[in-house]
């Protein structure tokens, strides 16, 4: 014998109920009592005869018999739990009007039992692995109608009404419940509050508290917090936890009754006793602020705790953001990740788009695009819009998901329709510029006034642009200097910049050198590179602004730092002759490599000058040469003229007068007034073979 149970003997053809149910059962019971010899299943065989006589009883049709059969099935007493036979007798029963067996039948409908989760299933599924036709013919037998039943819930209507109009308060509410959620039919709050009201009268805490749902939410009636705090309280008081928390809420919000925290957190607490996740939440709430109870994070923290581990996402949320620092708490990242996670899977979309920034940054979590462009698309789909804004970024630069710029342009589109002011900015600026989409300066004008209207200063500036240069829109100077001044009030940099420009007498405006100098200077405080080059060149050439080279010295600096590649060389070159600044060839070295490092031709060239002279640094001929090299690249004649004294006297390279003249004869080409002489020099060296 296997240690999964009645695979073997194998019995012969199974018998239906019709070809003699006493038959039937003595080969069920049989079977059931050698199952439970070998599993140690002593309830299944204790009781026998009872058994075999209540299968005959329910085969002649006795209806009681059926439904007490159907509620062995179900309970598993004496037979192995199995839902489809339970749904067999209980449908006999309720043919006959058994007003229970019809209850029971729709509950079954309605929620549907699946295969996995009994020891029938369980036997099954390991007797499959052994031996499948024996297996096969010994379910027949056992579990003729198999061993799962989907849902179905217009049968469990069906059977619902039937059992409702017998009168039964259970089923009646649970009919009511139905239509009020159309399930199985249309949402018909006028049947649901006729069903409601029937099982009500009879006291039951289901359907009162289905009343104050109706009431409390205008469904089918006026909306009537009073009465809806009515009917929440008499369910309340029968111990209905959903009722409790509901009638709890309204005494926090001071709706349908007085306000009174103290009696909201009763009531919570008396739901949250029974489990209520929501009310474990709410009642978590109340004690982190102090509302109604004393404020205990320690005891706040256990109740989210309780709510998260009954799956309730809004309790998850709280404990990630707790642990991401909320509320005084130690911030710690990875736990905070696994609650925004464990919401995430459950659908919450804050959640989800919360773990998908998480993942970008690598907070809690090892930082992996590809988690995050799964978890903001999650979010996306259910409508929100930063996550379809990120989205689109990654789909646009192909990070952590294979670029697809039609899929990006569609994004943002969503995002823009769902009200994101970001996205239709984002849409103007590709459509601008012709990327993704063909380029359309007037659709770009569209979506840009779009984001505009809702006060992003970015679209601002880039359609006042448009204005100022009538590019996709009519030529409106004064529109532009609106659109500019309500971008710059926010501080927009560009914005400041472009004023700045404007002031400067750009696009035909009157020159006002103060006011483009106010504008400059406000840009260059908010970081504007271009807006500190500037004034740097303002100060050092006196132009617009009083000569002084430190101030000129400061913004080029500042500039600098910002990567500014022109601004690394003007500095540079002021440190190497002290204006503005202390002569200081060390630093002059760092900005002149930062701009090199960068392309500026001459900071290249100068670069390799001061590595080859040994100034501000020990001297390196060989980085020197890489620096001449990258700047002839560029046309520096100085630098060419450089390279072909190196071929030519054999430093650093082996000696090739072919390439000195090469090399002399491109800085010659550019203007170079000492390359003609070297190339001179040059060929009297070839002709002759000496120097």
């Amino acid at each position: 014998m296997t240690s999964t149970g009645v695979d073997r003997p194998t019995l012969g053809a199974p018998l239906s109920v019709n070809e003699g149910m006493a038959a039937l059962a003595d080969a069920a019971i049989r079977l059931l009592c050698r199952f439970a010899a070998v599993t140690g299943l002593k309830r299944l065989s204790k009781d026998s005869a009872a058994l075999r006589q209540l299968f005959k009883r329910a085969g002649a049709g006795e209806c009681e018999a059926q439904y007490q059969l159907g509620l062995r099935y179900q309970r598993e007493e004496g037979v192995l739990q199995n839902a489809a036979d339970a749904v067999q007798w209980y449908r006999r029963a309720a043919e006959q009007g058994h007003g229970a067996a019809q209850y029971q039948l729709s509950l079954i409908y309605f929620n549907g039992h699946g295969a996995g989760g009994t020891r029938a299933d369980q036997w099954y599924y390991a007797a499959l692995q052994r031996d499948k036709s024996a297996a096969e013919r010994n379910r027949e037998v056992l579990f003729p109608y198999g061993l799962a039943v989907a849902p179905d819930q217009s049968e469990a209507l069906r059977w619902g009404i039937a059992a409702a109009e017998q009168g039964l308060a259970e089923a009646q509410a649970q009919v009511g419940l139905m239509y009020a959620r159309g399930l199985g039919t249309e949402k018909d709050y006028y049947k649901a509050r006729h069903w409601y009201l029937r099982a009500a009268e009879q006291g039951n805490a289901s359907a009162e508290l289905g009343l104050g749902i109706l009431y409390a939410n205008g469904h089918g009636v006026e909306v009537d917090l009073a009465a809806a705090y009515w009917w929440y309280l008499k369910a309340s008081e029968k111990g209905n936890d959903a009722a409790q928390t509901a009638l709890a809420l309204l005494y926090v919000s001071g709706q349908g009754v007085e306000s009174d925290l103290s009696k909201a957190a009763q009531w919570l607490r008396a739901a949250a006793e029974q489990g209520n996740a929501r009310a474990q939440h709410h009642l978590a709430v109340m004690t982190l602020r102090g509302e109604g109870v004393h404020a205990s994070f320690d005891r706040a923290e256990t109740l989210f705790r309780q709510a998260a581990r009954h799956g309730y996402a809004p309790a998850m949320m709280y404990l990630a953001r707790i642990y991401s620092g909320g509320w005084g708490a130690e911030d710690d990242p990875r736990e905070a990740a696994k609650w925004y996670r464990a919401a995430a899977e459950l659908g919450d979309v804050e959640a989800q788009f919360a773990l998908g920034g998480l993942f970008a940054r690598g907070q809690g979590v090892p930082q992996h695009w590809g988690e995050a462009a799964k978890w903001f698309e999650c979010a996306a789909r259910q409508g929100h819009p930063t996550a379809q804004i990120n989205l689109a970024a990654l789909l646009l630069n192909g990070v952590g998901i294979p670029a697809d710029a039609d899929r990006a342009v569609d994004w943002y589109r969503r995002a823009a329709e769902n009200g994101a002011a970001a996205a239709a900015r984002e849409l103007g600026k590709l459509y601008v510029v012709g990327q993704c989409v063909a380029c359309d300066l007037p659709t770009a004008a569209l979506w840009l006034r779009r984001a505009a209207e809702a006060g992003d200063p970015e679209a601002q500036t880039r359609l006042a642009l448009l204005c100022l240069q009538g590019a996709g829109v009519a030529l409106d100077t004064t529109q532009g200097e609106i659109l500019l001044r309500r971008a710059a009030d926010q501080r927009h940099p560009p914005a400041m910049f472009e004023l700045g420009n404007l002031c400067s007498g750009s696009s035909n405006q009157p020159f006002d050198s103060d006011e483009a100098m106010h504008w400059y200077h406000a840009a260059a405080d908010a970081g504007h590179l271009e807006a500190q080059v500037i004034l740097a060149r303002s100060y050092l050439d006196n132009r617009h602004l009083s000569h002084s080279t430190s101030a000129a010295a400061l913004w080029f600096r500042n500039a600098a730092l910002g990567g500014h590649a022109g601004a690394q060389f003007q500095i540079a070159v002021m440190y190497c002759i002290g204006q503005g600044v202390s002569r200081d060839l060390a630093e002059a070295i760092k900005y002149y490599r930062c701009a090199a490092e960068q392309g500026h031709p001459i900071a290249q060239y100068n670069l390799a000058v001061m590595l080859e002279k040994g100034e501000g640094v020990p001297s390196d001929m060989s980085e020197a040469w890489c620096w001449y090299l990258k700047a002839a690249d560029q046309q520096v004649p100085e630098a060419q003229l450089r390279l072909g004294d190196f071929y030519k006297a054999g430093h650093e390279v082996a000696r090739d007068l072919d390439l000195a003249r090469s090399w002399y004869a491109k800085a010659a080409a550019l203007g170079n007034a000492d390359a003609p002489t070297r190339l001179a020099r040059l060929a009297d060296t070839m002709a002759t073979g000496s120097e």
